[in-house]
Formats: structure tokens, sequence, C-alpha cells
């Protein structure tokens, strides 16, 4: 990942698995550089040779990116105002400044920002202050008192926790979720490993969307061969879960394989990273450097969008469902299904 605003109009050139090495294999995600036309645009399809059971995942350029850019820059200063409602037929709706083409330009002080692609990691730090609610009793955990999570965390891992039970994965429970920066403080400067821990600030816990999730009588060591733990990792993008770090991946998140760290990201986003084996850093790479994507999950087709703010506002779609989320990294990234 890089520091700086990615190039959207390198569109391919970021698109690329860094090798992982381990064990015996070797292992490099490209991007086949035949493009297809194909009514929605250009396809592109990942060749994922570090495969974990499943097919490579293909993607048509965003129907709406062109066009998303075109208005950008024809309307870059224009005036916005701070309603955040529209009519669906794209006339105004208490002011809103309403383009014509199915995009109205939102402030972002008017925005719900779910924050479930933040971007948290080594460099980027967090520093919202999330909604949380108790973890206990809505699914077991190893401490009762002052372990909570993000509602949509949480609701995601009941369900998950359900399916595994009739799945016989063994017994699972939270041994960690919402973290404060003084706690992690104080496990970062008790001599936490630092292959594992991240300074105050820079850890996933400050989400409330992560969570450490073991099984009962299997230690953290034996978590990735055992059958709950198999079963974690194949299945936790189901539920819009993610496993944050995985195995060959270190060099790219910065933390050690952890086959307990959970995190929420929502079911399409979880669906793409599982089947393309990307872990988040390279998902938000994705997006930004190509501007956006759509894909297919269960019938439903979802367009992806990138967007840094102009005059302290986005545009959001007026005739689409959506959810829209910053990416930590100064930019956000709007999640619209037909």
């Amino acid at each position: 990942m890089r520091k700086n605003h990615m190039n959207h109009n390198a569109r391919s050139n970021h698109v690329r698995r860094n090798t992982r090495n381990k064990g015996n294999f070797a292992c490099t995600l490209i991007v086949l550089a035949a493009a297809i036309l194909c009514g929605a645009g250009v396809l592109y399809a990942l060749a994922d040779i570090e495969t974990r059971g499943v097919s490579p995942l293909s993607f048509t350029e965003s129907i709406f990116a062109s066009e998303l850019n075109a208005l950008e820059s024809s309307t870059s200063n224009s005036s916005t105002s701070n309603s955040s409602t529209a009519d669906s037929d794209g006339t105004s709706n208490n002011g809103l400044a309403l383009t014509g083409s199915g995009f109205a330009s939102v402030r972002l002080e008017n925005i719900t920002d779910t924050g479930k692609l933040a971007l948290v990691n080594r460099e980027f730090a967090f520093a919202g202050a999330p909604a949380v609610v108790p973890v206990w009793p809505t699914v077991p955990v190893m401490f009762v008192d002052g372990m909570d999570l993000h509602p949509s965390a949480l609701a995601a891992i009941a369900d998950m926790f359900e399916s595994a039970g009739r799945a016989d994965a063994g017994s699972l429970f939270v041994s960690s979720g919402f973290r404060g920066a003084n706690t992690q403080a104080v496990l970062y400067d008790n001599g936490a490993n630092a292959a594992f821990a991240l300074p105050p600030g820079h850890s996933e816990h400050h989400t409330g969307l992560a969570a450490d999730i073991l099984i009962t009588g299997v230690s953290q060591a034996e978590m990735a061969n055992s059958p709950g733990g198999r079963w974690l990792a194949e299945n936790s993008y189901r539920y819009g879960l993610i496993l944050r770090y995985p195995q060959g991946a270190t060099h790219i998140t910065g933390i050690e394989f952890e086959p307990w760290h959970f995190r929420y990201v929502g079911r399409p986003h979880a669906y793409f990273m599982h089947r393309n084996n990307l872990v988040l850093e390279e998902y938000i790479e994705l997006i930004r450097d190509t501007g956006g994507f759509d894909f297919e999950m269960n019938g439903r087709t979802y367009h992806i969008l990138h967007q840094f703010p102009r005059n302290g506002a986005i545009y959001l779609p007026t005739r689409l469902r959506y959810t829209v989320s910053g990416d930590n990294t100064g930019g956000f990234i709007v999640t619209a299904q037909e």
C-alpha cells in the first residue's frame, strides 16, 4: 500500500497479487491483461494461483465509474446543499444538489459512514469512537464484563456461531472484541509480541468490528489445523467476516498468521475477498486503483465505487440502495445494490 493517493487511470497495473512464500510453494495473484468487451465494460479475470478450493471470480468495469469521473470533473466547482435525501426520479428534495444522471452530491456531514471497510494497520491509525454493545449473552465469551462489539459484527458472529454448531465445528467463543486505545497501550507496553500486536491507535479492535474467536479445548497453536478452525476459515465470508491475517500474507498485513482474528466487512466484500484470496490492504488498493467495479453474488449485482471527497462532498446514487464506508486512507467506498 502507498500513502499517496493512487492514480485512478492506472487501472490494471496495481490489480496484482504480491508473491507469497510459505512452505513448499510460492504463489502470485496476477491480472490477465487480455480484456474482453462484454456489454457492461471490460471483463477482468483474476488468476488466483493460490486457490483455496474456489474458482477465481470475474468482475466487470463499473458501469458508473467513468460517468462518475466525468461528473466529478464537470461539477467540481458546484456547490452542494446540506440535505441528504433525494427523490428517485432525480428531482430535488429539500435542496439536494442533483446531477440528472442518477447521482446526487451529498456533503460528508450528512452521510452515514458504516466504517465497515476502514483500513486499520501500522500505517493507518483509527481515531473513531464506534458504537458497541455487550457480546454476552448473544454469544459465548471468555469474560462477561467489558466484552463489546459493533452491533453488525455481533449479529454476523451470532449467525456464524449458530451455523458452526450445526456443522459440529466445536464450541466457539469470543475471547476479545472492542479494545480502546488505553487498553491496547497496556497490552503493547507490557511486552505483547510485536509480530501479533499493534501500537495503540493502530489495532483493528478499536473499530469494534474485529473479534478474536477461539474454540473450547483447542489452543491457539492448534486452531488452524482443527476442524473448527478450518470451518471458520472456509465459511466466515458467508457471514460478512474475513480471516484478517491469513497465512502467507505477513509481508502485506504486517501481522503474523492469526487463525483466530476475524473482521466484519459485510457479505459482498467478504465474498469478493475470499473468492480472490485478497487481504483487506489489497482489496482497498484494488477498489482505489480501478475506481470501482461490478460483480454478482447470489444473483444480485453489486456496484463498488471509490471516491475522494471534493469540496466536502461525494456523489451517491439516487436510484439504488447503497451503503458508504470511509476507507480510513482519505477515500470513501460506495456499495450499491440492484
